[in-house]
């Protein structure tokens, strides 16, 4: 086992020795020369020897301190090169970011162009899953997962919460004027799997619950009926192809809004969750990340 002195005390020696000033280490290393002196009084007892000779000013080191100060010299600066090649490695490689395939899909490709901006021409690496990678394994460096509520273990921002709603292909509006909920039980309703087991889970059990309070005298369609896919992204194909109509996000389906390609027929809606930006509070890029995060909260008002 290695005997050496507290790592701040030869710090505080070393940027005294190199600057020949006490005052000039201390506004270095941000702190007083008061607190420089102690350190290396405390190094020169542990040592039993005096490292500096501290008259007449300007400070020169003593035989000792010469005989230290190399060693010490050279040490710091190959930890300081060890640091800065590990730091360069890593700011090479590419942000990895993990999220379920629908936000990659439909929010996180259309925008790749904004976040590689935001990553100084970085490459991004986009890991779509619907299992909740574990930060703390390395495997990614930037969650974002929608939720209910954060992960108060992590670093959380909220970047925005979505709303489900109805969407289908202007041409059934045309065709046979939805108007009400009751009119959906001439379409097929467009299901999809969700994920995990939650009884709030934004459904079309849900939405027809919710619509069957406003709209008491309707005859609502059968909630479990309609055709079935494994993941949303494929709902809301089904539902621009004009195969019936999808309960969706409107934060997945805003650009199919936004050009007509679907239409909201009625006007009712349930809450859906909130996407966070999830990352390691001491992750070694947290300036990078939040680049990032600040772009899509930039792009999400």
């Amino acid at each position: 086992m290695r005997k050496l002195p507290p790592f701040n005390a030869l710090r505080a020696f070393e940027a005294a020795a190199r600057n020949g000033s006490f005052k000039r280490a201390a506004e270095e290393l941000h702190v007083t020369p008061t607190a420089i002196s102690h350190q290396i009084r405390h190094l020169e007892d542990l040592l039993g020897c005096t490292l500096f000779h501290r008259r007449p000013r300007p400070v020169r080191l003593s035989d000792a301190g010469r005989q230290l100060y190399p060693v010490l010299r050279d040490s710091l600066d190959r930890i300081a090169g060890a640091v800065a090649g590990i730091r360069s490695g890593l700011d090479a490689r590419a942000l990895k970011v993990t999220t379920t395939p629908a936000f990659a899909s439909r929010w996180l490709i259309p925008h790749m162009g904004m976040l590689r901006e935001a990553c100084e021409g970085r490459e991004i690496a986009i890991e779509a899953t619907e299992r909740v990678i574990d930060l703390h394994a390395g495997e990614v460096d930037l969650a974002i997962r929608y939720a209910h509520l954060p992960d108060r273990e992590l670093e959380c921002k909220p970047l925005f919460s979505d709303r489900y709603f109805p969407v289908c292909h202007p041409d059934l509006v045309r065709e046979s004027s939805i108007e009400t909920p009751g009119d959906l039980a001439a379409h097929p309703l467009i299901h999809f799997e969700w994920k995990r087991k939650d009884p709030d889970a934004p459904t079309w059990g849900r939405w027809l619950a919710l619509a069957h309070q406003r709209f008491p005298g309707e005859k609502l369609p059968d909630p479990e009926g309609g055709m079935r896919f494994s993941e949303e992204i494929h709902a809301i194909e089904a539902a621009v192809n004009r195969q019936g109509v999808a309960l969706v996000s409107d934060v997945l389906v805003a650009p199919e809004l936004a050009s007509g390609a679907l239409v909201q027929p009625i006007d009712l809606s349930i809450d859906g969750l909130t996407f966070y930006a999830v990352f390691l509070p001491d992750a070694s890029r947290r300036e990078l990340i939040e680049r990032v995060v600040a772009a899509i909260c930039t792009r999400s008002r």
